[in-house]
């Protein structure tokens, strides 16, 4: 398993705080299957998080590879980042500043929860106009995808694709956001499954539970696209059916 969404970079958001919270969900991550992991600290002004400067984050990541071969936690640590999608004029000025994940073309974005349709389907405008392949972080948690069933359809269409929290197929954002992401899974709308780490206790980085659920409910060969193969092709920067051009 590859995880693509996790706020396990220390210090940087309102992730893990420090070193050692990192490594604990990097060695539960790795004892639970995963075998590879993206940190994706936010990039989101509106909520305090700026993380503009590359050389820190290079920093940040370079101490916590270090730490974790230190402790024998033999898992790759990938660069990338969630940016939070505020308006076009926003993501066209800070276009260069993003980190995508791993290096790749795909960009992992999220949007205010109260976002309306059109604010979805301008986001995902943008991102291809700045040369990015959009994943949308937990579609099933916005408002807009619960209540226009239509959209994601929509949205998938123009090129984005979308990334389920783990917790929100385990009840853990209401029962809305459950619905929400079991009919993505049912109507294939989903691309990727991923963790949203941020803690040990209340956010942690274990896949294991969730891909034994896909793999039982919609069959092994779902489970290992979502939980493996997509992953792998943004690491790989290929394209991955149903983005526009694959």
């Amino acid at each position: 398993m590859i995880d693509i969404h996790t706020h396990i970079l220390p210090g940087a958001d309102d992730g893990a705080p420090d070193l050692e919270t990192s490594l604990q969900l990097l060695k539960e991550a790795a004892a639970d299957g995963t075998d590879e992991i993206i940190v994706t600290p936010h990039c989101a002004p509106a909520y305090g998080f700026f993380n503009f400067d590359r050389d820190e984050l290079d920093r940040r990541l370079e101490m916590l590879r270090k730490a974790a071969w230190e402790r024998e936690i033999r898992i790759p640590i990938h660069p990338g980042m969630e940016v939070l999608y505020e308006g076009r004029r926003e993501m066209l000025y800070h276009a260069e500043d993003y980190f995508t994940l791993c290096g790749s073309r795909y960009l992992l974005m999220e949007y205010f929860f109260d976002a309306e349709p059109r604010d979805l389907m301008e986001g995902i405008s943008t991102a291809r106009e700045c040369g990015y392949l959009p994943v949308i972080a937990h579609p099933e948690r916005y408002g807009c995808i619960r209540k226009h069933t239509h959209l994601a359809a929509q949205a998938r269409r123009e090129g984005a694709l979308f990334q389920i929290n783990k917790g929100s197929l385990a009840g853990r954002h209401g029962k809305a956001a459950l619905m929400s992401a079991v009919r993505l899974l049912e109507r294939d709308e989903a691309d990727f499954i991923a963790s949203d780490a941020h803690h040990p206790v209340r956010r942690d980085s274990r896949l294991g539970g969730v891909y034994a659920y896909v793999r039982d409910t919609f069959g092994r060969r779902r489970a290992e696209r979502l939980f493996a193969e997509n992953p792998r092709r943004i690491i790989e920067d290929r394209d991955i059916q149903g983005t526009l051009g694959a």
